[in-house]
């Protein structure tokens, strides 16, 4: 399987410079250190499983942040200083060369992800006396699950474009996109919809929260409710404006948007690279 010699190169290169071992101590800072922050600081104790899912909030942000660091230039980097050509002069299709970059950058954001976590797991069980292990262990699969779709989005804009300022720009559009525009998104779909904006105490159409929900930061939120929650919905049927509550606004619809958002992206990125003229 040559996309495997791809990915382990990959990895091993990473491992080599200084970027893994940046990207495993901003995951520690900051999942240990919003644990701490929760308990010891803010007002309002919580239990232990909110203090576990708080670990959604920081990895929100600084997931996405790094994984996007991490791969944005993983063959668009390659394609304008020429070795691409040397990787595919070796016995290795495009596909190969796609999948192995996933594979392999994927492998850097885990490692600082089980790293961060670990941490953030010895500082659960010094400030509360224990851990809830299943439930930790669950969120940190879903939390590999959220990088893993981030990265997806990196590499398939790296396969996308020609060059590394067009990576950087769409990995850039990317990270704005869901963390500082999306917020906006539903409102302004309301808005052509409704031809006003919801006010306090409107029930909300679900359609309202699919497109919320088609964020993927969100959706990881909305997916961590299965392991505190369950598979139920999101919001009861007296907070919507219909009577019926549709599967997209149940929480394990969440994984179901991470995994387009991993797919997709790719596919598309894979789709132009496989028709470009290297030379």
């Amino acid at each position: 399987m040559s996309w495997l010699v791809v990915a382990r190169k990959d990895f091993e290169d990473a491992v080599r410079s200084r970027m893994l071992w940046a990207i495993t101590a901003v995951f520690l800072l900051f999942t240990a250190g919003a644990v701490y922050i929760r308990k010891a600081v803010l007002a309002d104790a919580p239990g232990l499983p909110d203090a576990t899912q708080f670990l959604t909030a920081p990895s929100g942000l600084i997931i996405p942040l790094t994984a996007l660091v991490v791969a944005y230039l993983a063959i668009a980097g390659e394609r304008e200083s020429g070795s691409i050509k040397i990787l595919l002069g070796l016995p290795h299709t495009r596909g190969d060369v796609v999948l192995g970059k996933l594979v392999g950058r994927t492998l850097v954001v885990t490692a600082g992800i089980l790293v961060a976590f670990a941490g953030a797991a010895l500082t659960l069980f010094a400030l509360f006396g224990g851990l809830a292990v299943v439930d930790f262990l669950l969120l940190t699969l879903l939390t590999v699950l959220f990088g893993l779709t981030f990265v997806g989005i990196a590499i398939g804009a790296s396969a996308f474009a020609a060059t590394r300022s067009r990576a950087m720009a769409l990995a850039i559009g990317a990270f704005f996109l869901f963390q500082v525009l999306w917020d906006f998104v539903p409102l302004g779909v309301y808005y052509l919809v409704e031809g006003t904006l919801p006010g306090p105490g409107t029930l909300l159409p679900s359609w309202f929260y699919l497109v919320q929900v088609l964020n993927p930061r969100n959706a990881y939120t909305q997916a961590s409710d299965i392991v505190f929650s369950g598979a139920g919905p999101i919001v009861p049927a007296e907070a919507l404006a219909g009577s019926s509550v549709p599967f997209y606004v149940q929480n394990w619809f969440g994984l179901v948007i991470l995994v387009v958002w991993l797919v997709v992206p790719v596919a598309l990125g894979y789709w132009r690279f496989e028709r470009a003229d290297i030379g």
